[in-house]
């Protein structure tokens, strides 16, 4: 069972973002389906490796939009994007093995972290590129 599913208030009304969205979602998930059992020998690391892959990917992508239609936040946005990356690497490097706790926690700032980006600040530029403010 996913931690959870996409919806279409998720939208940010550009289909690859919100299909980049669908795939930080799917990351996200995976790490909760295969990595909170005891028996799964260093299931983390290959997919905080995904995540940030597709993350640093998908920043890229979105930062190019917000600079396509001149997103006036769009240097504090950037910035969230730099604390979740650095906050990834931090949880890399601490991760050292099977460690359930860590992971649980791990998975809870990612749902947490993912679902408020996306309904709140990634809402803000698909409201500004509607023209509404």
């Amino acid at each position: 069972m996913p931690l959870f599913n996409w919806k279409d208030e998720y939208s940010v009304n550009v289909a690859e973002l919100d299909q980049h969205h669908k795939i930080l979602i799917d990351i996200v998930n995976s790490i909760y389906d295969n990595c909170l059992r005891i028996d799964t020998v260093d299931c983390i690391q290959p997919k905080i490796r995904e995540l940030f892959d597709y993350a640093e990917y998908h920043f890229t992508a979105e930062e190019d939009y917000m600079r396509r239609i001149e997103y006036f936040e769009r240097e504090e946005h950037i910035e969230l994007h730099a604390m979740f990356i650095f906050k990834l690497k931090e949880m890399q490097q601490a991760y050292e093995g099977n460690e359930i706790e860590l992971t649980k926690s791990m998975i809870v700032f990612l749902g947490k972290w993912l679902l408020h980006h996306v309904l709140e600040e990634d809402r803000k530029y698909a409201l500004y590129a509607q023209g509404i403010n």
